[in-house]
């Protein structure tokens, strides 16, 4: 018998309920009903429930509050949702939350309520199957086998050591030709942060299960908080295929997506081999996006790539000279696109670069290593050069918003023109005079411009003509609208004379510099 609990706060929606079913006939028992949330979590603290028929809308505790509870303490409940036409909003966090169905209180029918109980039903008998073959595989010699052999190939890959020609734990499989699979789960980090580390490895470990109860012979790894490493002998017909089925198989169940690396081998000598030849084939993914299927090259040799002095040292001025000119964040980053796409370097390698690239730029800030500090950490996890790029550019964007140069001394002097330089990033747009910004900090003229060029080392209308020019360069590339709109948003009354200061301080004028930008 499954055992029924129904929960609403209307006692003549409750006895309705119970009233449409003859549930001994249908294999099932109504033990409790209860008018809110509180009561029956409750009573599913010290009873086992099968199915939980609740409303949304309850005093106390709501229906989906109660979902979320009831589902930690019995993960197997099915639960279906009674609503109202205004309870939409919550039906849909509840069917994302795992509910079977919906039903609406003023159309309800009883066989409506039976054909959703019996989907329920169907799906508990489903899910007792599986556990009852899980169970009996785990108990069975031939899991015991395969994890064994896990276990040793985690232990020579861990340890970096190199499989021995012949053992005596692994299978005759591993002595003729198999197929070595690098599967990294996408966005794991954004997984991490909605639903917690546990679930994530309790994902990864389902996955495990699954490729047990699915492939007789093979094993699979937990290699890092987000990957698995399977082998498996080769089967008929063409691998990529079969792991193509697999992979979209895999994603449809439990809704993720995946990125797979591999690679062919032969003989236990070559798993190593295989780990690091697939591994490398899955970090394409980063070059190239997520949720790919990427072939390996079975090679004789591991080959390292060693970068030339020319390629090591790269010149990376021209970056520099584009975020100190104000230049649009993404003309910088693109120019480090083009060496990062030619693939000379490894994902790791181009963020520590791009880490580099970011200290260099943060420079001339005050607090220049706390902002490193925070984001360093958000940097490493970028999972493909687009994520990496786009980081950069809100950061360097930012930055370049908060300009503030780094100031000769920090006592009370320092401290006046930090004031001062605030102030000024936050009204450069508006008609300041050396006079009006003197007045902030309260100084006279003459002391204010002699204490803002030795701080600063350059003066003070030098100073806001270049926050007015970044921000033109700025607004040039990111709409098409007038030069006469660009000049007065940053601050110059005249067009003209914005005009003639921008071609002095670029090169080109505002027209010249917005083409050269496309």
């Amino acid at each position: 018998m499954y055992r029924v609990l129904i929960v609403d706060d209307e006692p003549v929606i409750r006895n309705g309920i119970s009233a449409f079913i003859d549930w001994e006939k249908e294999g099932m028992t109504v033990e409790d009903h209860y008018a809110n949330g509180e009561e029956a979590l409750s009573a599913l603290e010290s009873l086992s429930f099968d199915i939980l028929i609740t409303d949304i809308k309850m005093p106390l505790l709501n229906g989906i509050q109660l979902m979320k509870q009831a589902l930690a303490l019995c993960p197997w409940l099915k639960v279906i949702l009674i609503s109202n036409y205004s309870d939409f909003e919550y039906v849909k966090e509840g069917l994302k939350l795992g509910a079977v169905d919906y039903l609406l209180k003023l159309t309800l029918k009883g066989e409506d309520l039976l054909a959703v109980l019996h989907r329920s039903i169907s799906m508990l008998e489903e899910e007792r199957r599986r556990d009852s073959e899980w169970n009996h595989y785990q108990q069975g010699a031939l899991y015991l086998d395969r994890k064994r052999v896990e276990q040793e190939i985690k232990r020579y890959i861990v340890q970096e050591q190199t499989f021995p020609e012949s053992t005596g734990w692994a299978p005759a499989w591993l002595e003729d030709s198999y197929t070595c699979v690098y599967l990294m789960l996408d966005a794991a980090e954004e997984w991490r942060e909605n639903y917690g580390y546990l679930y994530v490895q309790l994902l990864l470990e389902e996955l495990q299960e699954a490729f047990y109860l699915q492939i007789r012979e093979g094993c699979a790894l937990l290699v890092s908080e987000s990957s698995l490493f399977v082998i498996f002998p080769d089967l008929e017909g063409e691998v990529e295929q079969q792991l193509s089925h697999w992979k979209r198989q895999l994603e449809a169940k439990w809704g993720i997506s995946t990125s797979v690396g591999f690679v062919k081998e032969q003989g236990v000598s070559r798993i190593l081999k295989g780990y690091a030849e697939s591994s490398l084939a899955c970090q394409r993914r980063f070059f190239e996006g997520l949720g790919g299927l990427y072939r390996g090259s079975r090679s004789e040799t591991n080959p390292v790539q060693t970068l030339t002095d020319r390629e090591l040292n790269h010149d990376w001025a021209p970056f520099f000279e584009m975020i100190h000119n104000g230049d649009p964040a993404s003309s910088a980053v693109n120019f480090a696109l083009e060496r990062w796409k030619s693939g000379i370097l490894n994902p790791g390698e181009v963020q520590l670069e791009a880490y580099t690239l970011l200290t260099g730029a943060y420079q001339p800030h005050e607090d220049a290593g706390a902002l490193l500090s925070e984001r360093y950490e958000l940097l490493s996890k970028t999972e493909t050069l687009e994520q990496l790029a786009s980081f950069m550019i809100c950061e360097l964007e930012e930055m370049g918003k908060s300009f503030i140069p780094k100031l000769s001394d920090n006592g009370y002097s320092g401290q006046l023109i930090t004031k001062a330089l605030e102030y000024i990033t936050a009204h450069y747009t508006e008609n300041l005079t050396l006079q009006s910004v003197a007045d902030i900090v309260h100084l006279s003229k003459s002391y204010f411009s002699h204490l803002f060029k030795k701080q600063t080392e350059r003066n003070f209308i030098d100073y806001l003509i270049e926050l007015r020019i970044r921000e033109a360069k700025r607004l040039l590339t990111q709409n098409d609208c007038r030069i006469y709109d660009v000049a007065g948003a940053v601050g110059f009354k005249d067009v003209k004379h914005f005009s003639k200061v921008f071609k002095k301080i670029t090169g080109l004028t505002p027209v010249e510099y917005r083409e050269s930008m496309k």
